[in-house]
């Protein structure tokens, strides 16, 4: 049984994998308390559900919106919850499952793609921001940039891609961003926007 703020159809506004229509399990509750959280709905709502019952919730909203095979498992912060059971059925049904995480709480769970998103509000829990065992089995990093010195908390040493990207789509921020990535020569180095705020989805 899982604590769930909201089961919603929309795309992967974010990250490596933009653009992508997706199934939204979002768990409730975070362990940070960042300020410039655009998803209040992680702690406003809360409903205990079976693993059963939310399969069958996916399953719904899958085959209503044109058999949509991509899951993303999302927060606040999902891995205070042991969704391992859930990732398995969803697994076994034939979705992509995804996660979204901060990387500060480490679980072994079997997933397709692993998003971790450090803040810098964790270094008073770890040195980088993340739990290192994300390291091996990220597909991805990104990082919300307010201002400037937010890029010297991007771990250099991370060899997956890594998404920057500028905070409410500032685009003054982006183009910082953009002059950071030509000073760095950081190959592996993106600039993202949110695009389900450009396209007015949620």
């Amino acid at each position: 049984m899982l604590e769930i703020s909201e089961i919603f159809c929309s795309i992967q506004g974010e990250g490596y994998r933009q653009g992508i229509p997706a199934i939204f399990i979002r768990l409730y509750g975070c362990n940070l308390n960042c300020k410039f959280c655009d998803t209040p709905q992680a702690f406003k709502k809360k409903r205990l559900m079976q693993e059963k019952e939310i399969i069958e919730k996916v399953e719904f909203l899958a085959k209503k919106k044109a058999k949509i095979s991509n899951v993303i498992i999302t927060g606040g912060e999902p891995y205070l919850q042991d969704f391992s059971l859930l990732a398995e059925l969803l697994k076994k049904n034939g979705y992509f499952v995804a996660v979204e995480t901060n990387g500060t709480i480490w679980r072994e769970i079997d997933l397709d793609w692993i998003c971790i998103s450090p803040k810098r509000d964790a270094l008073k829990l770890m040195p980088s921001g993340y739990d290192k065992r994300f390291k091996k089995v990220a597909s991805e990093f990104k990082y919300v940039i307010t201002k400037k010195s937010d890029i010297l908390f991007v771990d250099k040493s991370i060899d997956k891609p890594v998404i920057l990207q500028p905070v409410n789509n500032d685009l003054r921020i982006a183009s910082m961003i953009l002059m950071e990535i030509k000073k760095a020569g950081m190959p592996n180095w993106f600039i993202r926007l949110q695009l389900h705020k450009v396209m007015k989805l949620r």
